[in-house]
Protein backbone atom coordinates (compact mmCIF):
# COMPACT_ATOMS: atom_id res chain seq x y z
CA UNK A 1 0.00 0.00 0.00
CA UNK A 2 1.29 3.65 -0.93
CA UNK A 3 1.85 6.19 1.60
CA UNK A 4 0.96 9.62 1.96
CA UNK A 5 3.10 12.21 0.52
CA UNK A 6 2.93 15.69 1.50
CA UNK A 7 -0.29 17.07 2.41
CA UNK A 8 -1.29 19.33 -0.72
CA UNK A 9 -2.39 22.72 0.17
CA UNK A 10 -5.95 23.35 0.17
CA UNK A 11 -6.42 19.84 0.69
CA UNK A 12 -9.04 18.26 3.50
CA UNK A 13 -9.32 14.95 3.09
CA UNK A 14 -7.16 12.38 1.33
CA UNK A 15 -7.99 8.90 0.39
CA UNK A 16 -5.03 6.59 -0.40
CA UNK A 17 -5.27 3.38 -2.34
CA UNK A 18 -8.83 2.54 -0.68
CA UNK A 19 -9.93 -1.06 -0.97
CA UNK A 20 -13.60 -2.76 -0.17
CA UNK A 21 -14.36 -6.28 -1.41
CA UNK A 22 -17.73 -8.38 -0.40
CA UNK A 23 -18.53 -11.90 -0.94
CA UNK A 24 -21.40 -12.58 -3.10
CA UNK A 25 -23.94 -15.15 -2.11
CA UNK A 26 -23.21 -17.36 -5.47
CA UNK A 27 -19.45 -17.63 -3.96
CA UNK A 28 -18.29 -15.04 -6.08
CA UNK A 29 -16.24 -11.73 -5.31
CA UNK A 30 -17.00 -8.30 -6.16
CA UNK A 31 -14.73 -5.05 -5.39
CA UNK A 32 -16.70 -1.68 -5.21
CA UNK A 33 -13.24 0.10 -4.33
CA UNK A 34 -10.37 -1.52 -6.12
CA UNK A 35 -7.00 1.03 -5.38
CA UNK A 36 -8.95 4.58 -4.51
CA UNK A 37 -7.36 7.74 -4.46
CA UNK A 38 -8.85 10.58 -4.09
CA UNK A 39 -7.57 14.19 -2.19
CA UNK A 40 -10.64 16.80 -1.71
CA UNK A 41 -10.05 20.05 -0.92
CA UNK A 42 -11.28 22.55 1.64
CA UNK A 43 -14.50 24.71 0.68
CA UNK A 44 -15.24 22.28 -2.83
CA UNK A 45 -18.91 20.89 -4.33
CA UNK A 46 -16.65 17.66 -5.11
CA UNK A 47 -19.07 15.13 -7.21
CA UNK A 48 -18.70 11.47 -7.04
CA UNK A 49 -20.40 9.64 -10.74
CA UNK A 50 -20.60 7.12 -12.09
CA UNK A 51 -23.39 3.82 -12.70
CA UNK A 52 -24.69 1.75 -10.43
CA UNK A 53 -22.55 -0.87 -8.65
CA UNK A 54 -19.23 1.68 -9.48
CA UNK A 55 -18.25 1.89 -6.21
CA UNK A 56 -19.33 5.77 -5.23
CA UNK A 57 -21.70 5.01 -2.78
CA UNK A 58 -19.33 2.16 -0.62
CA UNK A 59 -16.85 5.31 -0.93
CA UNK A 60 -19.21 7.42 1.03
CA UNK A 61 -20.00 5.17 3.42
CA UNK A 62 -16.45 4.28 4.05
CA UNK A 63 -15.77 7.75 4.26
CA UNK A 64 -18.84 8.76 6.72
CA UNK A 65 -16.81 5.22 8.74
CA UNK A 66 -19.92 3.04 7.81
CA UNK A 67 -17.99 0.43 6.42
CA UNK A 68 -14.76 -0.01 7.18
CA UNK A 69 -11.71 -0.63 4.69
CA UNK A 70 -9.94 -4.03 3.51
CA UNK A 71 -6.72 -1.83 2.99
CA UNK A 72 -5.76 1.83 2.44
CA UNK A 73 -6.34 4.74 4.87
CA UNK A 74 -8.12 8.34 4.98
CA UNK A 75 -6.71 11.25 6.06
CA UNK A 76 -8.44 14.19 7.84
CA UNK A 77 -6.07 17.29 7.93
CA UNK A 78 -3.13 14.96 7.44
CA UNK A 79 -3.93 12.62 10.53
CA UNK A 80 -5.72 8.75 9.26
CA UNK A 81 -9.10 8.29 10.63
CA UNK A 82 -9.56 4.71 8.77
CA UNK A 83 -9.91 3.10 12.49
CA UNK A 84 -12.28 6.16 14.13
CA UNK A 85 -15.46 5.34 14.44
CA UNK A 86 -18.44 6.66 12.64
CA UNK A 87 -19.95 9.20 15.27
CA UNK A 88 -16.50 10.68 15.87
CA UNK A 89 -15.78 11.74 12.73
CA UNK A 90 -17.00 15.57 11.76
CA UNK A 91 -18.92 14.28 9.16
CA UNK A 92 -22.59 14.20 8.39
CA UNK A 93 -24.75 12.92 6.06
CA UNK A 94 -27.83 13.75 4.15
CA UNK A 95 -29.55 9.98 2.73
CA UNK A 96 -31.66 9.31 -0.13
CA UNK A 97 -35.00 8.50 2.08
CA UNK A 98 -34.05 11.55 4.18
CA UNK A 99 -34.65 9.67 7.08
CA UNK A 100 -36.84 12.01 9.04
CA UNK A 101 -38.58 10.86 12.38
CA UNK A 102 -42.22 10.93 11.51
CA UNK A 103 -43.42 11.53 14.98
CA UNK A 104 -40.90 14.94 15.68
CA UNK A 105 -41.72 18.27 14.61
CA UNK A 106 -39.11 20.25 11.85
CA UNK A 107 -37.62 21.65 14.86
CA UNK A 108 -36.97 18.18 16.95
CA UNK A 109 -35.89 16.12 13.64
CA UNK A 110 -32.99 19.08 12.90
CA UNK A 111 -31.93 19.59 16.65
CA UNK A 112 -32.18 16.00 17.56
CA UNK A 113 -28.28 15.41 17.28
CA UNK A 114 -27.98 18.43 19.09
CA UNK A 115 -29.74 17.25 21.63
CA UNK A 116 -28.45 13.88 22.37
CA UNK A 117 -24.77 15.59 22.04
CA UNK A 118 -25.96 17.48 25.01
CA UNK A 119 -26.34 20.92 23.83
CA UNK A 120 -28.18 23.21 26.18
CA UNK A 121 -31.77 24.06 25.34
CA UNK A 122 -30.99 27.84 24.65
CA UNK A 123 -27.98 27.60 21.79
CA UNK A 124 -30.04 24.43 20.66
CA UNK A 125 -33.12 26.57 19.61
CA UNK A 126 -30.72 29.00 18.45
CA UNK A 127 -28.75 26.62 16.25
CA UNK A 128 -32.31 25.00 15.01
CA UNK A 129 -33.29 28.45 13.62
CA UNK A 130 -29.90 29.03 12.23
CA UNK A 131 -30.03 26.26 10.41
CA UNK A 132 -33.78 26.20 9.34
CA UNK A 133 -33.27 29.85 7.99
CA UNK A 134 -30.29 28.86 5.79
CA UNK A 135 -32.43 26.21 3.97
CA UNK A 136 -35.53 28.64 3.86
CA UNK A 137 -37.77 26.31 6.36
CA UNK A 138 -38.40 29.21 8.89
CA UNK A 139 -42.08 29.69 10.43
CA UNK A 140 -42.43 25.79 9.86
CA UNK A 141 -40.54 25.04 13.38
CA UNK A 142 -43.98 22.77 14.40
CA UNK A 143 -44.68 21.35 11.00
CA UNK A 144 -44.41 17.40 11.14
CA UNK A 145 -43.01 15.47 7.98
CA UNK A 146 -46.22 14.09 6.78
CA UNK A 147 -47.54 18.43 6.68
CA UNK A 148 -44.50 18.89 4.19
CA UNK A 149 -43.55 18.39 0.26
CA UNK A 150 -40.82 16.75 -0.63
CA UNK A 151 -38.70 19.36 -1.04
CA UNK A 152 -39.63 20.35 1.77
CA UNK A 153 -38.43 16.97 3.68
CA UNK A 154 -35.25 17.25 1.92
CA UNK A 155 -34.51 20.73 3.31
CA UNK A 156 -35.43 19.19 6.49
CA UNK A 157 -32.40 16.71 6.27
CA UNK A 158 -30.37 19.20 5.07
CA UNK A 159 -30.33 21.46 8.35
CA UNK A 160 -29.95 18.20 10.38
CA UNK A 161 -27.03 17.40 8.66
CA UNK A 162 -25.51 21.08 8.88
CA UNK A 163 -26.64 21.91 12.58
CA UNK A 164 -24.01 20.13 13.61
CA UNK A 165 -21.68 21.85 12.02
CA UNK A 166 -19.72 19.26 10.02
CA UNK A 167 -16.27 19.90 8.35
CA UNK A 168 -17.47 17.64 4.95
CA UNK A 169 -21.30 17.30 4.44
CA UNK A 170 -21.61 13.93 2.40
CA UNK A 171 -24.82 13.47 0.54
CA UNK A 172 -26.44 10.17 -0.71
CA UNK A 173 -28.23 11.07 -4.18
CA UNK A 174 -30.51 13.14 -1.82
CA UNK A 175 -32.61 14.28 -4.81
CA UNK A 176 -33.47 11.06 -6.94
CA UNK A 177 -37.01 11.17 -5.23
CA UNK A 178 -37.96 14.66 -6.80
CA UNK A 179 -39.33 15.76 -9.66
CA UNK A 180 -37.76 16.91 -12.78
CA UNK A 181 -38.44 20.23 -11.94
CA UNK A 182 -38.03 20.26 -8.54
CA UNK A 183 -34.63 18.68 -9.14
CA UNK A 184 -33.64 21.30 -11.22
CA UNK A 185 -34.44 24.03 -8.52
CA UNK A 186 -32.83 21.75 -5.52
CA UNK A 187 -29.58 22.01 -7.30
CA UNK A 188 -29.03 25.37 -7.77
CA UNK A 189 -29.93 26.13 -4.10
CA UNK A 190 -27.62 23.35 -3.01
CA UNK A 191 -25.01 24.75 -4.75
CA UNK A 192 -25.78 28.50 -3.12
CA UNK A 193 -26.23 26.88 0.18
CA UNK A 194 -22.47 25.32 -0.23
CA UNK A 195 -21.08 28.63 -1.16
CA UNK A 196 -23.12 30.36 1.92
CA UNK A 197 -21.75 27.34 4.76
CA UNK A 198 -18.46 27.47 3.02
CA UNK A 199 -17.49 23.54 3.87
CA UNK A 200 -17.19 20.92 1.77
CA UNK A 201 -19.95 19.39 -0.33
CA UNK A 202 -19.75 15.30 -1.15
CA UNK A 203 -22.07 14.47 -3.46
CA UNK A 204 -23.00 11.14 -4.79
CA UNK A 205 -25.25 10.93 -7.91
CA UNK A 206 -25.20 8.79 -10.86
CA UNK A 207 -27.61 12.00 -13.00
CA UNK A 208 -24.34 13.33 -15.73
CA UNK A 209 -26.61 16.47 -15.71
CA UNK A 210 -26.82 16.88 -12.40
CA UNK A 211 -22.87 16.64 -11.73
CA UNK A 212 -22.30 18.97 -14.32
CA UNK A 213 -24.59 21.89 -13.31
CA UNK A 214 -23.44 21.64 -9.58
CA UNK A 215 -19.98 20.35 -8.82
CA UNK A 216 -16.68 22.65 -9.01
CA UNK A 217 -15.21 18.84 -9.17
CA UNK A 218 -16.45 15.74 -10.47
CA UNK A 219 -14.93 12.10 -9.97
CA UNK A 220 -16.10 9.65 -12.63
CA UNK A 221 -16.01 6.14 -11.27
CA UNK A 222 -16.40 2.75 -12.59
CA UNK A 223 -15.74 -0.70 -11.29
CA UNK A 224 -14.13 0.59 -8.22
CA UNK A 225 -11.95 2.77 -10.03
CA UNK A 226 -11.61 6.81 -10.42
CA UNK A 227 -11.06 6.99 -13.71
CA UNK A 228 -11.13 10.87 -14.11
CA UNK A 229 -11.27 13.70 -11.73
CA UNK A 230 -11.63 17.64 -12.78
CA UNK A 231 -13.78 20.29 -13.27
CA UNK A 232 -16.94 19.59 -15.42
CA UNK A 233 -15.11 21.62 -18.68
CA UNK A 234 -12.64 19.18 -18.34
CA UNK A 235 -14.31 16.20 -17.90
CA UNK A 236 -16.87 17.24 -20.83
CA UNK A 237 -14.56 18.72 -23.66
CA UNK A 238 -11.46 16.24 -22.61
CA UNK A 239 -12.43 13.24 -21.13
CA UNK A 240 -8.99 10.52 -20.40
CA UNK A 241 -11.52 7.59 -21.51
CA UNK A 242 -13.87 6.08 -23.84
CA UNK A 243 -16.19 5.13 -21.12
CA UNK A 244 -15.72 8.56 -19.33
CA UNK A 245 -16.35 9.83 -23.00
CA UNK A 246 -19.42 7.81 -23.76
CA UNK A 247 -21.10 8.13 -19.69
CA UNK A 248 -20.80 12.54 -19.88
CA UNK A 249 -23.00 13.63 -22.15
CA UNK A 250 -23.83 12.31 -25.56
CA UNK A 251 -20.81 11.54 -28.06
CA UNK A 252 -20.25 10.01 -31.40
CA UNK A 253 -16.43 7.66 -30.85
CA UNK A 254 -15.19 6.72 -33.76
CA UNK A 255 -11.94 5.13 -34.04
CA UNK A 256 -9.37 5.42 -36.57
CA UNK A 257 -5.37 5.75 -37.38
CA UNK A 258 -3.47 8.96 -37.24
CA UNK A 259 -2.30 10.60 -40.47
CA UNK A 260 -0.48 13.40 -41.45
CA UNK A 261 -1.30 14.38 -45.30
CA UNK A 262 -1.42 17.56 -47.19
CA UNK A 263 -0.88 19.87 -44.00
CA UNK A 264 -3.44 18.15 -42.24
CA UNK A 265 -3.92 15.69 -39.11
CA UNK A 266 -6.62 12.91 -40.12
CA UNK A 267 -8.27 10.24 -38.41
CA UNK A 268 -8.77 7.81 -41.02
CA UNK A 269 -11.99 5.63 -39.61
CA UNK A 270 -11.94 3.87 -42.98
CA UNK A 271 -10.93 3.88 -46.52
CA UNK A 272 -13.62 6.77 -47.88
CA UNK A 273 -14.31 8.42 -44.14
CA UNK A 274 -11.87 10.34 -42.23
CA UNK A 275 -12.15 13.47 -39.25
CA UNK A 276 -10.10 15.89 -39.65
CA UNK A 277 -8.19 17.13 -35.96
CA UNK A 278 -6.20 19.43 -34.90
CA UNK A 279 -3.45 19.68 -31.68
CA UNK A 280 -2.54 15.97 -32.42
CA UNK A 281 0.25 14.92 -30.24
CA UNK A 282 0.34 11.38 -31.19
CA UNK A 283 2.71 9.97 -33.99
CA UNK A 284 1.41 8.53 -37.03
CA UNK A 285 -0.05 4.97 -37.27
CA UNK A 286 -1.55 5.37 -33.85
CA UNK A 287 -4.43 3.95 -33.30
CA UNK A 288 -6.88 6.76 -31.56
CA UNK A 289 -10.88 7.29 -30.53
CA UNK A 290 -11.72 10.61 -31.81
CA UNK A 291 -14.53 12.26 -29.90
CA UNK A 292 -16.99 14.13 -31.38
CA UNK A 293 -20.52 16.11 -29.51
CA UNK A 294 -23.07 16.26 -30.94
CA UNK A 295 -23.18 19.99 -30.88
CA UNK A 296 -19.92 21.04 -32.89
CA UNK A 297 -21.76 18.94 -36.09
CA UNK A 298 -23.64 21.68 -38.09
CA UNK A 299 -26.35 20.66 -40.27
CA UNK A 300 -25.45 22.24 -43.37
CA UNK A 301 -23.06 24.25 -42.14
CA UNK A 302 -20.39 26.57 -44.49
CA UNK A 303 -17.15 24.33 -43.23
CA UNK A 304 -14.93 23.07 -45.52
CA UNK A 305 -14.47 19.71 -43.38
CA UNK A 306 -18.16 18.00 -43.77
CA UNK A 307 -19.43 14.42 -43.42
CA UNK A 308 -22.72 12.68 -44.59
CA UNK A 309 -25.41 10.90 -42.85
CA UNK A 310 -28.36 9.29 -43.35
CA UNK A 311 -31.24 9.96 -41.23
CA UNK A 312 -33.30 7.23 -38.89
CA UNK A 313 -34.70 9.10 -36.85
CA UNK A 314 -35.44 12.67 -35.38
CA UNK A 315 -36.25 13.39 -31.40
CA UNK A 316 -37.77 16.91 -30.56
CA UNK A 317 -36.99 17.44 -27.64
CA UNK A 318 -38.31 21.37 -27.42
CA UNK A 319 -35.45 24.27 -28.21
CA UNK A 320 -33.40 21.02 -29.89
CA UNK A 321 -33.79 18.06 -32.53
CA UNK A 322 -31.41 15.58 -31.77
CA UNK A 323 -31.08 13.86 -35.02
CA UNK A 324 -30.52 10.22 -35.23
CA UNK A 325 -28.53 8.75 -37.84
CA UNK A 326 -25.10 6.45 -39.47
CA UNK A 327 -22.46 7.58 -40.87
CA UNK A 328 -21.43 5.66 -44.78
CA UNK A 329 -19.47 3.06 -42.55
CA UNK A 330 -22.66 2.48 -40.37
CA UNK A 331 -21.27 3.94 -37.25
CA UNK A 332 -24.07 5.96 -35.71
CA UNK A 333 -24.19 9.60 -35.29
CA UNK A 334 -26.48 11.85 -33.40
CA UNK A 335 -26.03 15.33 -34.62
CA UNK A 336 -27.87 18.79 -32.34
CA UNK A 337 -29.89 21.00 -34.57
CA UNK A 338 -31.54 24.25 -33.19
CA UNK A 339 -35.37 23.60 -33.43
CA UNK A 340 -37.42 26.68 -35.18
CA UNK A 341 -40.41 27.48 -34.48
CA UNK A 342 -42.84 26.58 -37.33
CA UNK A 343 -40.63 23.91 -38.93
CA UNK A 344 -37.18 22.26 -38.39
CA UNK A 345 -35.51 24.84 -40.42
CA UNK A 346 -34.28 22.31 -42.63
CA UNK A 347 -35.65 21.20 -46.01
CA UNK A 348 -35.42 17.51 -45.11
CA UNK A 349 -35.20 15.95 -42.01
CA UNK A 350 -37.65 12.64 -42.24
CA UNK A 351 -35.86 9.06 -41.44
CA UNK A 352 -34.25 8.11 -44.91
CA UNK A 353 -32.95 11.67 -45.58
CA UNK A 354 -29.16 11.85 -46.70
CA UNK A 355 -27.76 15.23 -45.22
CA UNK A 356 -24.55 16.75 -44.78
CA UNK A 357 -22.76 18.64 -42.12
CA UNK A 358 -19.62 20.54 -40.88
CA UNK A 359 -17.05 20.69 -38.15
CA UNK A 360 -14.37 22.53 -37.09
CA UNK A 361 -11.23 20.50 -36.82
CA UNK A 362 -10.45 21.80 -32.97
CA UNK A 363 -13.58 20.56 -31.80
CA UNK A 364 -12.90 16.76 -31.89
CA UNK A 365 -10.84 15.26 -28.88
CA UNK A 366 -9.04 12.30 -29.75
CA UNK A 367 -7.76 9.54 -27.32
CA UNK A 368 -5.86 6.63 -27.38
CA UNK A 369 -8.08 3.65 -28.55
CA UNK A 370 -9.93 2.25 -25.64
CA UNK A 371 -8.56 3.15 -22.94
CA UNK A 372 -9.72 2.36 -19.40
CA UNK A 373 -6.74 2.95 -17.11
CA UNK A 374 -6.91 0.07 -14.20
CA UNK A 375 -5.77 2.39 -11.39
CA UNK A 376 -7.52 5.22 -9.53
CA UNK A 377 -6.92 8.98 -10.96
CA UNK A 378 -6.23 11.96 -8.25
Amino acid sequence: MSKIPGQISGELLRIDDARKAFRTPEGGLIRPLDGINLAIRNNEFLTLLGPSGCGKTTLLKAIAGFEDLDDGEMYLDGKPIASVPAHRRPFNTVFQNYALFPHMTVAENVGYGLSVAGVAKAERKARVADALRLVSLGGLEQRRPSQLSGGQQQRVALARALVNRPRILLLDEPLSALDRKLRQSMQIELKNLQHTVGITFLFVTHDQEEALSMSDRIAVMDHGHVLQLGTPGEIYDVPATRFVASFIGTSNILTGTLRRQGGETLVQVTDTLSIAVAGAQQADGTLVDVVLRPEHLILGGAGTHRLTATIENVVFVGSDLHLHGRLANGAPVVVLHRHARGGTGHADLSPGSVVEFSYDPQSPHIMPAGVMPAGASA
